[in-house]
């Protein structure tokens, strides 16, 4: 930790079983990665261990969430003829 951390973040993705803690604000810690971590068990507890230390901050999460499947890209409309 490089600060006193205001808020802690847990996200899960799903399709990867990689959880990621992160803070607010963002300069308190860089975020810490767990990977097969498909439930938040492991990114939770180590959350709990950080809010004990700092009274007031907050657990924001778990977040489940899925990453977009490989090669999927971002439908573009065409620019307008004049």
């Amino acid at each position: 930790m490089k600060g006193r951390p205001e808020r802690v973040f847990v996200s899960v993705d799903e399709s990867t079983g990689r959880s990621t803690i992160s803070f607010h604000p963002a300069d308190a810690g860089d975020p810490v990665m767990h990977e097969g971590d498909k439930t938040g068990q492991l990114a939770m507890g180590e959350a709990r261990t950080i809010v004990e230390k700092y009274p007031g901050c907050t657990i924001s999460g778990p977040h489940f969430h899925a990453a977009r499947p490989a090669g999927r890209t971002r439908m573009r409309k065409r620019p307008q003829a004049e």
